[in-house]
């Protein structure tokens, strides 16, 4: 008997040290409970947390703008500036200008090419002043390209010289852009083509997120052809690429209903036409189709409605993408268009001050 009640002890012992190890794991694996006030208190800092992101993000937005738009009038001093120089030089005559590409020094620079979006800035500037007769990109290319100096560019005087002179130019305005931490230092000179010597010259650093910015808006680095095969490719690309968000959607909305609904037409018809082919075979039909049943001769004839339905939105959607092709490319917007643009309104720096004078 006493041996019995032993071991029952033990077994008794050991079963409850089993229950209590157990649940004290249990209470391990659980969290902590939470008052109310402590989850409130934590979803408040979550609320503030959210909102500090968004305000910090938001202020990282108007910083980009505002260093986009401080570029934007540093370029515009800069082209004020050598105007002004130049009529200070040349006494007021209309001088003959080449603005050649800014050589990019930097990984970030040659990849976003802000050496030809600085020369198109400085072009579209330059060519708001009356003194200052502007000579082609196009010109300017084609002599680069024969003399070998498409790939390499140049910046120093003597081949600048040459250059200006080939190209019947008096100055020539050249400059590099060089990356430097998290800024472009940008330098810009004017060079005089008989003597090879600089007359005028120029710097500042600009933010490498705000010329980057620029960069994506700018007309400078834009052409037609862009907007045309985009839209080519896919309705409404072009129309984002120039800009026009809206009229984008409204070509990629219409053709995405056009051609979808020509394939509800097709599947409908092709389901018309399957009924038609089973109810054919199990009637006495012959090829003559006045001989089948008004069922199957409806069947017939509601698939083969479906189909022209379908043929006409596939017509109505190659219409509209011909449309939207032809819409990017007319309303396309490029460097070429930007300096027409900016030529309709000149100024004419002399000593009294500006004036200004429209063409029409």
């Amino acid at each position: 008997m006493k041996k019995r009640t032993t071991l029952f002890l033990i077994v008794f012992f050991l079963f409850s040290c089993f229950v209590v190890s157990a649940e004290e794991n249990k209470l391990k694996s659980q969290p902590p409970a939470q008052s109310k006030d402590v989850k409130s208190a934590d979803k408040k800092v979550e609320q503030v947390s959210k909102v500090n992101e968004t305000a910090k993000v938001e202020k990282e937005k108007r910083n980009v703008d505002a260093d986009k738009k401080e570029i934007q009038i540093k370029l515009k001093s800069v082209a004020k500036n050598i105007s002004k120089d130049l009529e200070r030089v040349k006494g007021g005559a209309i001088v003959r200008v080449v603005v050649s590409s800014f050589s990019n020094n930097g990984e970030i620079a040659k990849k976003k090419e802000i050496g030809t979006l600085v020369m198109g800035e400085l072009m579209i500037n330059l060519s708001k002043f009356n003194n200052i007769e502007l000579i082609e990109r196009e010109k300017l290319a084609k002599v680069l390209d024969e003399m070998r100096l498409v790939q390499l560019g140049f910046a120093d005087e003597k081949t600048a010289a040459q250059v200006g002179k080939m190209l019947q130019a008096q100055v020539v305005v050249v400059g590099e852009v060089n990356e430097a931490a998290d800024k472009f230092v940008i330098n810009a000179r004017v060079v005089d083509v008989e003597s090879a010597k600089v007359l005028y010259q120029e710097g500042f650093n600009s933010p490498i997120e705000g010329m980057i910015a620029l960069s994506s808006e700018s007309l400078v680095l834009r052409s037609k052809w862009d907007a045309t095969y985009r839209s080519l490719i896919l309705p409404g690309w072009g129309q984002f690429y120039n800009g026009d968000k809206i009229k984008g959607a409204a070509f990629t909305i219409v053709e995405v209903g056009l051609f979808g609904t020509a394939v509800t037409m097709h599947l409908l018809g092709a389901n018309k036409e399957d009924e038609y082919k089973n109810k054919y075979k199990n009637t006495e039909c012959t090829e003559d189709a006045k001989k089948c049943s008004e069922e199957v001769t409806a069947l017939k004839q509601d698939g083969e409605n479906y189909y022209k339905l379908r043929n006409y939105f596939i017509y109505g959607g190659a219409a509209v993408w011909v449309l939207n092709v032809l819409d990017a490319y007319l309303s396309g917007k490029d460097f070429n268009s930007a300096l027409k643009m900016s030529q309709n309104e000149r100024l004419w720096i002399s000593s009294d001050g500006l004036r200004l004078s429209i063409r029409f």
